[in-house]
């Protein structure tokens, strides 16, 4: 069949290629109909903006293998175990290698059909300009949300394709018929296709009249039966291998389906493959196969495939998957490590439907102990345990992974400490279950004693890989929640250490270890480093294309964001974290997210969805994660408080402090401690003297709020929350600068005042829709010291630099800084930044 003419596109090409040249954007998103010519345009692209590209495409068929549409980039010195996270860096480091977004082009077919991991791929590529990516989808196909996100966020513009003018159709009629076509055909070709490109091309060869898919069923129904073979395979397994096609059904029958414009054969990396020259194909044949139809085209493929050596990365999970589909399993070995691969790519859906099918073939010890532990990444501890013997397995290697798994269950499914604390001691001494053990009783908040253990496996420099990075993620953060930073920072060097060292064996140990920083690094009372470790994390991991681990890192970002008082971002993360884990809660963070997300509409002052949520929180309470309890007893106090049970909600804070001592977490209880004076109780000689006792720089400034708070010490005030900012306490700030601004109004000069009321002002604006006790009474400007939000900025800077380093830091011209001081200077009563100095003391801008 003779390729048709690129026609009625250009204004389309000429908008990618302004996108491409001098755009901001990424990417851009074509959108249209079935058939209208978005892969045709998207081709066209590729060739005509030169340069290094390559072309992906999602197919019903790839999409059931995570990662299945981008395997053919990564480089063949990658091992076929990899994981996730390993094949996407190694994925992005070959787009990398083509010069960047101004050299490099990715073409995305059908991005709706693409699976998540590959979808998040995608998107990392785009977000970091490694290439231009030109992607189509389907309109009114749901797309992926990492994608649908760089479209709102500006990284991807959206061109929708609508039809093809009469003028433009005529031509292509011209084109496939030679211009031998009266007008009564050609008035019926138009009426028929309707500017659709793919309607006009099949009623061309031969199609009977009628709907798009009508047209499609028309032509496939009049190949020959050794063709549609052909074609009926390819609809299965796309892309699926030219040479195993060419055995399997001839040489002669792959080239007529090729001919007829049904299957095309194009070279990736070295191979070449055949896919169906539109998706719309595809969907047809494979609704109107019968289950008969489609057993016999996946036994052919599963046949040829394993009869192959199968190097390539994506055989092995390919021929499980294939032996499934056709119902007769050959190989239960391929399946069961199908199943692993999967696991390691998070494909978690398929690794369980490999390993029941595997199950079925070969019941027995091993195959219950792969679905165990596959339910348990799932957080289906309770199917998990059903499949786990009480009784150990006398074979020692059988035994550690018996008691790895076991252990897991039984504590992630009720909270069974003692149950796992048993099973452990069935292999008592061994690193692997040591660590095992420490990091399960870390979760439970017993950090003394994982910091115990994990110092005897630790102690051992050429210790089992899973061991120390198991020991070290534990230590780091129950050292973090004790309060000890330094030796929490040296365990995590430790560990990070050996988790990149052995990034393949274990993908996602340095995820563990980063989770374990900035779990201290929040306890510790250093909630902008947690934020920034979190932030950092997640990007990381949307690069890795892990969904469940995105979700871990939206929770423990969002967390940070609440600590800090930031709770538009706080709202948005936990709320990202809150989908995941409804799909997907190995560690059973779905509860804990949704008392922060309640915690988060508490301090917005959205009782209603605060105590919902709570609610929700409280129906999947299982006696699991006690370290995140205190902090639990305290969003629980804001939602009492939003709802006005002043009472209730000092109980709660009262409840966390008491548990964050009882465990002893210094500084997680000092915040519980001051949470009572946040809340709208007193600030009595009691907390006080709690918060003196303790060591450490955030109690002592905790202390000095309370002090300064009852003697309404305006300058003491002020330091205070200069000094929580700095630490990334943000909304405890503002609400210490909201009462020195008032307190300040009523007692100190119109310097003094005018300062602290655009201090407040400040703070209060990172804390946007923040509404606690302290913030209720927020100051308000009068003429005489009323200050814009730029005169506010540039005032709290005078003191300390020059109009022309305000100027380069904010952006503004020397002029606008200056003429802005000369306002701010009649406002306030001042002749010059000597006279603000005394009110500030320091640079309110230094650390934080």
């Amino acid at each position: 069949m003779r390729r048709w003419p690129f026609e009625g596109r250009h204004q389309e090409l000429a908008a990618i290629r302004s996108a491409f040249c001098g755009s901001a954007a990424h990417a851009v998103l074509l959108m249209g109909a079935a058939g209208v010519g978005k892969t045709r345009l998207a081709r066209e692209t590729l060739i005509r903006l030169g340069g290094r590209g390559d072309w992906i495409a999602g197919t019903r068929s790839a999409s059931q293998i995570p990662l299945g549409p981008m395997l053919h980039l990564v480089p063949e010195e990658v091992p076929v175990t990899a994981g996730s996270a390993e094949l996407v860096r190694a994925i992005h480091s070959r787009v990398a290698s083509w010069g960047g977004r101004h050299d490099g082009v990715l073409g995305v077919d059908d991005a709706h059909q693409l699976d998540a991991a590959s979808a998040m791929a995608i998107a990392a590529l785009i977000a970091h300009g490694s290439a231009f990516v030109v992607l189509t989808a389907r309109s009114g196909e749901p797309l992926a949300d990492c994608l649908s996100r760089l479209v709102k966020e500006g990284q991807a513009e959206v061109l929708e394709l609508g039809v093809l003018p009469d003028a433009v159709m005529d031509r292509l009629i011209d084109h496939g018929t030679g211009g031998a076509i009266d007008v009564a055909a050609r008035r019926t070709l138009h009426a028929t296709a309707r500017g659709n490109p793919l309607a006009l091309r099949e009623l061309v060869h031969g199609a009977v009249p009628g709907g798009l898919a009508e047209l499609v069923v028309s032509r496939l129904t009049g190949l020959k039966a050794e063709v549609r073979a052909v074609v009926e395979m390819v609809a299965c397994g796309e892309p699926v291998p030219l040479s195993m096609l060419e055995r399997s059904a001839g040489a002669e029958p792959v080239m007529a389906a090729e001919e007829a414009g049904v299957v095309v054969c194009e070279r990736a990396a070295n191979r070449v493959q055949a896919r169906l020259e539109h998706p719309l194909f595809g969907e047809v044949l494979l609704a109107r196969m019968p289950v008969t139809g489609r057993r016999r085209a996946y036994q052919t493929l599963a046949r040829e495939l394993m009869a192959t050596p199968m190097r390539r990365r994506e055989d092995v999970l390919r021929a499980a998957l294939w032996q499934v589909e056709c119902g007769r399993i050959t190989r239960p070995d391929l399946v069961r490590e199908g199943a692993l691969q999967a696991v390691g790519r998070t494909g978690m859906a398929l690794a369980e439907r490999l390993a029941r099918a595997s199950r079925e073939v070969e019941p027995g010890p091993r195959a219950d102990w792969l679905m165990a532990e596959i339910l348990e990444y799932q957080g289906r501890s309770g199917e998990a345990a059903g499949l786990l013997p009480a009784t150990p397995p006398p074979d020692l290697a059988e035994r550690i992974a018996w008691a790895i798994i076991r252990a897991k269950v039984l504590y992630w499914s009720q909270g069974d400490v003692p149950g796992a604390m048993a099973t452990w001691d069935t292999v008592a001494g061994h690193p692997v279950i040591e660590a095992a053990r420490a990091f399960v009783l870390f979760f439970d908040g017993r950090c003394g004693d994982v910091v115990r253990i994990a110092d005897k496996v630790l102690a051992d420099p050429g210790g089992d890989p899973q061991a120390v990075v198991w020991a070290a993620g534990a230590a780091t953060a129950s050292l973090g929640f004790l309060g000890r930073v330094e030796e929490a920072r040296r365990r995590h060097a430790e560990g990070r250490a050996t988790a990149i060292a052995h990034a393949s064996a274990l993908p996602v140990g340095a995820f563990q270890m980063e989770v374990g920083a900035c779990l201290a690094q929040l306890a510790a009372g250093q909630p902008g480093r947690a934020a920034a470790t979190a932030a950092a994390g997640y990007q990381a991991t949307l690069s890795g294309g892990a969904p469940i681990l995105v979700s871990g890192w939206a929770f423990f970002g969002g967390v940070a964001a609440l600590a800090q008082g930031r709770l538009d971002p706080a709202g948005s993360l936990l709320t990202e974290g809150r989908a995941g884990f409804g799909q997907t809660d190995t560690q059973r963070l779905h509860r804990c997210c949704l008392a922060a997300l309640a915690g988060v509409r508490a301090l917005q002052g959205r009782r209603a969805d605060a105590v919902e949520l709570l609610a929700r929180a409280d129906d999947l309470d299982n006696g699991t994660n006690q370290i995140f309890a205190p902090w639990m007893e305290t969003w629980r106090a804001w939602v009492a408080r939003a709802g006005g049970d002043v009472d209730a909600a000092l109980r709660h804070a009262a409840h966390a402090a008491a548990l964050a001592a009882a465990a002893g977490m210094p500084y997680v209880e000092a915040l519980a401690r001051y949470e009572a004076v946040r809340l709208g109780g007193a600030a009595d000689q009691e907390v006080l003297k709690v918060l003196e006792a303790i060591p450490g720089a955030l109690p002592a400034l905790l202390a000095t709020a309370v002090r300064a708070l009852a003697a309404k010490d305006t300058p003491a005030l002020s330091r205070t929350a200069r000094g929580l900012d700095r630490l990334g306490y943000h909304l405890h700030a503002a609400e210490l600068a909201t009462a020195a601004a008032r307190h300040a109004r009523r007692t100190g000069s119109p310097p003094e005042a005018g300062l602290a009321v655009a201090a407040a002002a400040e703070m209060r604006a990172a804390c946007a829709g923040a509404r606690t006790p302290l913030l209720a009474e927020e100051p308000r400007d009068d003429l005489r010291d009323f200050l814009t939000p730029r005169e506010r900025q540039i005032a709290l800077l005078a003191p300390w630099h020059t109009s022309k380093q305000i100027a380069q830091r904010l952006g503004l011209a020397v002029r606008t800084v200056d003429n802005a001081l000369s306002r701010v200077y009649v406002k306030l009563g001042v002749s010059g930044r000597a006279d603000l100095r005394p009110y500030l003391e320091q640079p309110p801008d230094d650390g934080g």
